[in-house]
């Protein structure tokens, strides 16, 4: 390989890298007045379907001084699947002698594939951050017996490239044991010439 094709190869692999970037989103619920909260807000679906007042006004210990308040039920992320980090959470009147129940279930392709527990927080929201670093595409929101609140919901969209399906992992391995087998013929066909 030439030197300019390694710096073409190497420029190749920069640009997809930087094309291939996540994008992070914080639903922080500041920028929204409390009656206009609808689907799409945050890149969400189903605001309506957790029940409660919604948007609250009051500081309830979250980063700013809105926050949302709910009963409990599903949100779906629009436009394919994400990577959760983390939320601000708080239950109310959970029953505390129980073992936690889960505050969050994060859900990928109609199952779910993690849960964080509730912290039981008795003063403020407490940061439920994720320990779960797969796709996400849904988090079912759990509540104490009046319900919760939330504020700062933080998750990285991911490039689509990022989630492969079993054909592209198939041909990935099948090109990359090409060019193995490419190298070894290479190798044996310069020890038979020397």
């Amino acid at each position: 390989m030439t030197r300019r094709s390694r710096w073409a190869a190497c420029a190749l692999f920069c640009l997809s890298l930087s094309a291939a970037a996540q994008t992070r989103h914080v639903v922080t619920f500041e920028d929204i007045a409390p009656n206009d909260l609808a689907d799409g807000y945050g890149e969400l679906a189903g605001w309506s379907a957790l029940g409660g007042p919604g948007i609250s006004d009051t500081d309830l210990g979250g980063n700013g001084l809105k926050s949302f308040y709910g009963h409990g039920g599903m949100l779906t992320f629009l436009g394919g699947p994400v990577r959760f980090e983390g939320i601000y959470y708080k239950s109310y009147l959970a029953p505390q002698d129980d073992p936690p129940p889960p505050a969050l279930e994060l859900w990928y392709h109609g199952a779910p594939v993690a849960s964080i527990a509730d912290p039981y927080a008795p003063l403020a929201m407490a940061w439920l951050a994720s320990s779960y670093h797969g796709p996400v595409d849904a988090i079912q929101i759990h509540g104490g017996l009046e319900g919760f609140s939330i504020d700062d919901l933080t998750y990285e969209r991911l490039p689509v490239s990022s989630v492969p399906d079993p054909a592209t992992w198939t041909l990935m391995v099948g090109g990359l044991g090409l060019l193995g087998l490419r190298r070894l013929q290479g190798k044996g066909a310069a020890r038979d010439g020397d």
